[in-house]
């Protein structure tokens, strides 16, 4: 009995009840809107698809996240306001109770606030769902009991982390701000990091890490739970419960080692004040040398002075916080920002001068067991899609090993390159080695001066086996394919037989895996755009479209031998036939905005113009032309269609035939 009587008042939890209660009406009131009631106006509705409310985390989500992440943080600031009041607190402390008394009780007021409206409202919602018959076999008791869980602990975690974090500061408002500031911290501070990684360190690739990076935050967590319809998993829950018993006994020991009159101050404790300085000049270094870097062009004077003046007002910031004036400005206040300048500038000669040898770090044949070679985008949607990237082919891993040492001992003419001069892709190498790690390399690489070392590569099955539409083409439930040609026209095919839709997609599978480097590189506008489509049914058999589209390019021959074959080839794309005639002009260089491609406005400023009528002039052209030209583009083109529609694009100078060039003055 005496240690109950000791850790337990029931006095200090029905004064926190009586004089906090509010908080509990106010959390009630907002799930109520926010799960009941929205169930009601769902069912009010004339048409809703209920199959887009799989489970109750799709459920007015913002105001959940809302709920989840102000809530519990308020409460945790309210029960424990009277630390960060110099004469609050002397009178609660001079009360016959012991701080660990005083904080066990008070957590556990701030608990029941929490977790009483939580509880009732899944009660009100089961009696809710159990009386619509729309939501009978959707929401069911094991996803109420999921949801609640969740939000029971995200809440106690959330209310947990907060007055962990408050026994820390001497202020309300400091603990409220470092309560985000902590919550979001280790996102965003990895998120800067990797960034200014990776124009620091020549081949550092974040994508691995960007992966996993909403992990890092909770709230970002359950964003990402919504946005794809996943569901924390059974290791994240166990890391969140252990997490929250941690902070509990470590809000313990800080409140036991607490100085009450440390009241008022930022920092109580005088060990965390260098910390939370230097943390803070840290953060607003990164934050102003990766301004400076998006800014513009990777301009190393700017992104220097980026670092410094961030590391300054961060310094500056620091100090006038923990001072509470903006009085510093004396001499013996800076010499530690000389220090952490001296110290950082060594730390950035060590990345930029490679000391750890990351840069040409290179994996032996014989330690590599699987490797990826791709477009760093299209490698960050299979990831996210749960693709396995890699392959184990021998002589793919030669080839792009040794692509790798090329572009390691042409670093100087890399990285000279410049987007505005030159077309750069991102591409990712990444290496699975016999000892289950991983080594994985981003660069931005000029792919028109690379097409030997290249070649092999993007020639390879497993290279052309990771482009994202031939993993959208492989989907076995499409129920329909729609063809649109690329133009102002309106014609159009549709195929729906099985048996047609089954060998278009072998064909267009062919094609995509026969693509050469050029095929690759050079980008003429595609004959058409290809959707697939399938349907499926809701729980009332209500139809529900789903789809996805790869361009037809021009290089695609089986496509188009099998189009023609089956007598749809003319209506999926435009061919000659529909072209009444055209006029093609040049335009010189230097008379020429920077930047500026539009071919309509371009075409209109051409000095000298030819027709063009002859049928295998037009369909040379055709199969040449492009909507979208680049600084390289000096001929443009207009066709004029029999229907009277116009369409504007360009030539590479190297596809206008011989006769019409002679034509030009």
């Amino acid at each position: 009995m005496k240690l109950k009587r000791s850790f337990f008042k029931s006095g200090l939890i029905k004064q926190d009840l009586r004089q906090h209660g509010w908080i509990a009406i106010v959390f009630f009131i907002f799930l109520l809107f926010a799960m009941p009631l929205e169930l009601l106006q769902l069912v009010s509705r004339d048409f809703v698809v209920f199959e887009d409310y799989p489970n109750y985390l799709m459920i007015n989500t913002e105001l959940q996240i809302m709920m989840i992440f102000s809530i519990p943080i308020a409460a945790g600031l309210l029960l424990f306001r009277y630390l960060q009041n110099e004469t609050s607190v002397d009178m609660i402390h001079s009360l016959p109770i012991k701080r660990v008394t005083l904080y066990i009780n008070h957590v556990i007021s701030g608990l029941l606030l929490l977790f009483i409206p939580i509880v009732l409202i899944s009660c009100i919602t089961y009696f809710v769902t159990n009386s619509l018959e729309e939501f009978e076999s959707i929401l069911t008791v094991s996803d109420l009991i999921s949801w609640t869980g969740l939000i029971l602990l995200l809440t106690s975690m959330m209310f947990i982390f907060t007055v962990s974090v408050g026994m820390m500061t001497g202020m309300s408002s400091a603990q409220a701000i470092l309560t985000y500031i902590f919550l979001f911290l280790p996102i965003g501070l990895t998120a800067l990091v990797s960034y200014n990684l990776t124009f620091l360190l020549f081949g550092f690739s974040p994508i691995f890490i960007e992966e996993k990076l909403a992990y890092l935050s909770p709230f970002f967590r359950f964003i990402e739970t919504w946005s794809t319809s996943t569901s924390f998993s059974p290791l994240e829950i166990t890391i969140y419960l252990l997490l929250t018993i941690c902070l509990f006994f470590f809000g313990i020991g800080l409140y036991k080692a607490r100085q009450l009159e440390q009241a008022t101050e930022v920092i109580t404790f005088s060990f965390l004040r260098p910390v939370f300085k230097y943390a803070v000049t840290f953060c607003s270094m990164i934050l102003g040398g990766s301004y400076f870097s998006i800014s513009g062009t990777l301009n190393w004077n700017w992104i220097i002075f980026g670092y410094i003046s961030g590391a300054l007002i961060g310094y500056t910031a620091a100090e006038m916080i923990l001072k509470k004036t903006w009085r510093i400005f004396q001499f013996r206040v800076f010499t530690g920002f000389i220090g952490y300048s001296i110290l950082f500038t060594l730390i950035l000669i060590s990345i930029k001068t490679d000391l750890l040898h990351y840069e040409q770090k290179l994996p032996r044949m014989d330690q590599i067991s699987e490797v990826f070679y791709g477009n760093k985008y299209d490698a960050q949607e299979l990831l996210g899609n749960d693709m396995d990237i890699f392959s184990d082919s021998k002589l793919y891993i030669q080839d792009v090993r040794q692509l790798h040492e090329y572009i390691l001992d042409e670093k100087n003419l890399i990285t000279s390159q410049n987007e505005d001069t030159l077309y750069l892709e991102d591409i990712v190498i990444a290496y699975r080695l016999n000892n289950g790690k991983r080594l994985t390399r981003e660069y931005s690489l000029p792919v028109q001066l690379m097409e030997k070392e290249l070649q092999p590569v993007m020639e390879a099955e497993p290279y052309k086996r990771n482009l994202p539409e031939l993993h959208q083409l492989l989907r076995d439930d499409v129920q329909s394919i729609r063809i649109t040609p690329s133009g102002p026209v309106t014609k159009q095919v549709i195929l729906t037989m099985p048996e047609e839709i089954k060998e278009f997609k072998q064909v267009l599978e062919n094609d995509l895996l026969s693509q050469t480097f050029n095929d690759f590189v050079t980008q003429p506008s595609p004959w058409a755009y290809i959707e697939f489509s399938n349907r499926k049914a809701d729980r009332d058999q209500r139809e529900i479209f789903d789809g996805y589209n790869i361009e037809w390019k021009k290089s695609y021959d089986e496509v188009s031998k099998w189009l023609d074959e089956h007598g749809y080839l003319d209506d999926a794309r435009v061919n000659s036939d529909d072209i009444l005639s055209a006029e093609l002009t040049k335009i010189i260089k230097n008379q020429r905005p920077d930047d500026y491609f539009d071919p309509l406005e371009l075409f209109e400023n051409g000095e000298q113009y030819i027709k063009i009528n002859d049928k295998k002039q037009l369909s040379d052209t055709l199969e040449k032309f492009t909507e979208n030209p680049n600084e390289d583009h000096t001929y443009y083109i207009k066709f004029i269609l029999k229907d009277g529609n116009e369409w504007f694009g360009a030539l590479a100078d190297a596809d206008v035939p011989a006769e019409l060039v002679s034509e030009f003055k």
